[in-house]
Formats: structure tokens, C-alpha cells, sequence
């Protein structure tokens, strides 16, 4: 997707301020233009750089060997090798099976140990912002597919009704936002195309607040919030939301669409 360079955003911010801001109001600006970015990550779960669509994810945590697992504790069989899963008490010597242990197992077969929820991290894969929607199989290549009901707490999503113990399930997402943009080593040179004026137009309402001139600053401020409008109804027109979320009504999807 299309970016823009730091440098671009705090020239133009220079330019609308109408300064050239010395060395020690860099970080003032920085921290203003890092604010205006997280309020624009929020102001839509719909982001197309954020959106992850059926993305499949495990309700386990990663697997162990037959010989570490736990009485009393659920899992689901990851690899069978040379254990006999049935003997410590699975159903069935499958991959993907769901069971209780008994005791530990023995050989070297390999068992998830399972959740009974989606966690928001897992290795290889962003980690999960806002849960929108969990489906039992890959969404959108079939004509249906079944949605599972969940509720979120600190842990990740727990599926609440259906099959309660999926080995996988598909997600539709928002990943984390955890950059800071900057010119520093650890910070962020590029910036999302779709941003930038907001970024750049807000940052100067907060600047002219910040010097006081708040007139100036309520003016500026509408401007920046219309430019963030006017993307948030690019995104819109796409019908992603509507596809996706179509069950979801906030105050926020209601006033672009009325």
C-alpha cells in the first residue's frame, strides 16, 4: 500500500504552521503527530493495512510432547508419531482430535494443549487489536459459512456456542497499531498514504492550540476531521464493512451512511 516519508509530513507541517521549528520542538511534534495517529487507527476498525480477512488461528497454545502432557487438561493431537493417543484418552489416533488426558503419554507424538479461546498473539501472524467476526471454516470461498458467537476479555475471544473445542478457527480482524512515526533508529519513516494530510492538518490545529490561538485551532481541527471523513467514506464505498460486520451498527458507521 501507498506510504509517504516522515520527512514529507513534518515539512508540510512546517509549512502550514508557518515555522521552521528549532531542534527542541521536534519531539513536541513528534508526540503530536503520533497522537493524531492513533485517534485515526481508531476512528475505523476497517483500515484496508490493518483488515485481516479468514485468517486461520489456533485455539491451543504450541504443542507439546506426549510425554509433558497433564491429567485433567484438554488437548488436541498435533502430530501421532509413535504415541497411541487412545490409550491416554482420545477417541481416536487423529490428527486434530479433541481430548481429555488422562495421565502423560509416552513416544514421541506431540498434543496442543487447548485454549477454548482465540488468543491475540500467535507466532508468525500480527497480533489481534479488535476481534470483528470468528467462522468455523475460511470465509468467502464458500457460499456459507457458519459464524461462531464469542466474547472477548484479557485473554482473547471465546468461542460461546457450537463446537466449543475447534482445533482452528477463522478470524476477520484488526491488527495492532504499536508504531511510532519519527526520524529516530526505532521509530517509523513511512507513513500510510491515507493518513498523511489528516496527520498533517491535525497536528497544526494542536499546534495553534497549543500556542494559544484557539480560534485558529477550532477552524483547522474541522479541516483535519473532514479529511479524515472523506477517507473513512473511501472505505465505505468499498463495502468491506458491510460484508464483514454486516450485524455491527455503531454511531460512527450510522453517520457515514445517513
Amino acid at each position: 500500500m501507498k506510504t509517504r516519508t516522515y520527512s514529507d509530513l513534518f515539512d508540510l507541517v512546517q509549512a502550514l504552521c508557518g515555522v521552521v521549528f528549532a531542534t527542541i520542538e521536534t519531539p513536541r511534534i513528534r508526540a503530536l503527530i503520533n497522537r493524531r495517529a492513533k485517534k485515526a487507527y481508531r476512528a475505523t476498525n476497517y483500515w484496508t493495512r490493518f483488515l485481516k480477512i479468514g485468517e486461520g488461528r489456533y485455539l491451543s497454545a504450541p504443542p507439546v510432547n506426549a510425554t509433558s502432557l497433564v491429567a485433567n487438561t484438554g488437548y488436541f493431537i498435533e502430530s501421532i508419531g509413535t504415541t497411541d493417543f487412545t490409550l491416554i484418552g482420545a477417541t481416536a489416533n487423529s490428527v486434530g482430535q479433541y481430548f481429555v488426558a488422562t495421565t502423560s503419554g509416552t513416544g514421541d507424538g506431540t498434543a496442543r494443549p487447548a485454549l477454548s479461546y482465540v488468543p491475540y498473539s500467535e507466532d508468525g501472524k500480527s497480533t489481534i487489536d479488535t476481534f470483528l467476526r470468528i467462522q468455523k471454516d475460511q470465509p468467502y470461498l464458500s457460499a456459507s459459512v457458519q459464524d461462531y458467537e464469542f466474547m472477548v476479555d484479557g485473554n482473547g475471544a471465546t468461542i460461546v456456542c457450537g463446537n466449543l473445542n475447534p482445533p482452528q478457527a477463522w478470524v476477520t480482524y484488526k491488527a495492532s497499531f504499536d508504531v511510532l512515526y519519527g526520524s529516530g533508529s526505532e521509530e517509523s519513516l513511512l507513513i500510510p498514504d491515507e493518513w498523511f494530510e489528516y496527520l498533517a492538518h491535525g497536528t497544526y490545529a494542536d499546534y495553534l492550540r497549543a500556542e494559544g490561538q484557539q480560534e485558529r485551532a477550532v477552524i483547522a481541527d474541522q479541516e483535519a476531521e473532514l479529511i479524515l471523513q472523506d477517507e473513512l467514506m473511501r472505505l465505505d464505498e468499498q463495502h468491506t464493512q458491510t460484508l464483514i460486520s454486516n450485524r455491527i451498527f455503531t454511531n460512527s458507521n450510522m453517520q457515514l451512511r445517513w
